[in-house]
């Protein structure tokens, strides 16, 4: 016979049933299909640690009750991996996560903090031997800012002590892209969720001034407004009346994204749409901003008339020379040789062509027309000539035949 020796769970809530089970543990006796032992192999122990190397427990920070469904579905899709994790409900607000590959290993654990409903996950390396209740889930790794750091203080290993009082440092980054609004130094730390928010880091200026460098949190979860400690807002805090001197945190913590960024604008290839395109010898230019009316034109020489041609050897400037060119002076009548355009002459009209004559012999301008041509106006009168001579016959006819018969009718 053997005893068994009794084990707690730490970090989760102990129930009655589990309390007198833990008591009974002490005096009970294994019996002998109870002692059959599953014995593991080393070789099967390797596999399956290297099957373990990617999990991780995880749970939200907050006391609230939640679907675990919805949060695998949230969770599916703001990570976006590569292959379809295996996520397991353990207990109540406790999971565990297995990812398949580095690649989702790396941005479930680096590219932190994952939010679900505004609540922050909580989320630690699991090595799948200890109970997930024993883990330990009290930190996140979170990307604070410490804002206006002086020029002459800006060096790495002041900014280390300065990240230092955030929490727990993993990475600096000194020069970065201005993602955020400020001028800021981007910190990398695990902080204590059970503790408020650190709102300042002090400087102190050769011992004999203090300067409070404010610190701002990127894409945190929500925070109680007098407490400073996430998972919960001021109205759950305490009874939820607070006076204005009582508010101690804000919104003022949470890093602004910018706009635009700096130096940089709408992009539009020159030549293109509003949206860009290729535009001129397939290059593009940045426009910073919108470029009023007034000088919109000015020094835009794109717009500038540079056509030429072997006939065109002046430009006119005043309206006394476009009159000049029209009427034969300038290179368009030379173009179009206004000189020998003339009316075309009405055959129809009277002494039309006697007063054409001379044109007619100096510029051949109509073609002549081709054999057996009528013109429409003698192809109408031919037609209409036709039908009334028709209409005349046939009404003599008619007079033929009345004047015969009324003789037949005499003679009779």
């Amino acid at each position: 016979m053997a005893t068994v020796g009794s084990s707690s769970r730490s970090g989760g809530k102990e129930a009655e049933g589990d309390e007198s089970l833990a008591r009974a543990l002490w005096n009970l006796e294994l019996r002998e299909g109870e002692l059959d032992d599953v014995i593991i192999g080393e070789n099967d122990l390797e596999e399956m640690k290297k099957q373990a190397r990617w999990l991780a427990v995880a749970r939200v920070h907050t006391p609230k009750p939640f679907s675990s469904e919805a949060l695998f579905q949230t969770l599916r899709f703001v990570w976006g991996l590569s292959r379809d994790p295996e996520l397991r409900e353990v207990d109540d607000n406790l999971f565990t996560f297995k990812k398949n590959c580095l690649g989702d290993w790396n941005k479930v654990m680096n590219q932190g903090p994952w939010l679900f409903r505004k609540l922050v996950l909580v989320i630690a390396e699991y090595d799948g031997i200890v109970q997930p209740t024993k883990v330990a889930l009290d930190r996140v790794a979170v990307w604070a800012q410490i804002h206006s750091i002086p020029e002459l203080y800006r060096r790495q290993g002041v900014v280390d002590q300065l990240a230092q009082r955030i929490g727990k440092v993993k990475s600096v980054e000194m020069s970065h892209q201005l993602w955020f609004e400020g001028d800021y130094v981007r910190v990398r730390a695990s902080i204590e969720v059970a503790k408020p928010l650190i709102r300042f880091v002090p400087l102190n200026l050769a011992g004999t001034e203090r300067k409070l460098l404010h610190v701002k949190y990127e894409k945190i979860g929500y925070f109680c407004d007098v407490c400073g400690i996430m998972g919960h807002d001021m109205e759950e805090c305490g009874d939820g009346m607070h006076s204005e001197k009582e508010i101690q945190y804000g919104k003022w913590m949470i890093a602004k994204r910018r706009s635009q960024l700096p130096g940089q604008g709408f992009f539009r290839a020159r030549g293109s749409g509003r949206f860009g395109g290729r535009g001129r010898e397939g290059r593009g230019e940045y426009l910073g901003r919108k470029r009023p009316s007034n000088d919109a034109f000015e020094g835009d020489d794109d717009l500038d008339d540079t056509a030429s041609s072997p006939e065109k050897k002046g430009e006119p400037t005043t309206m006394e020379e476009d009159v000049d060119s029209l009427s034969g002076k300038g290179s368009a009548a030379r173009l179009l040789n206004f000189e020998n355009v003339v009316a075309v002459p009405n055959p129809e009209e009277k002494g039309g062509l006697e007063k054409s004559g001379k044109v007619a012999e100096e510029v051949d301008l109509v073609p002549p027309p081709p054999p057996g041509y009528i013109p429409p106006r003698e192809k109408k009168r031919s037609k209409k000539g036709q039908s009334t001579s028709t209409s005349s016959s046939v009404d003599s006819g008619v007079m033929a035949t009345e004047a015969a018969s009324e003789e037949d009718h005499l003679a009779q």
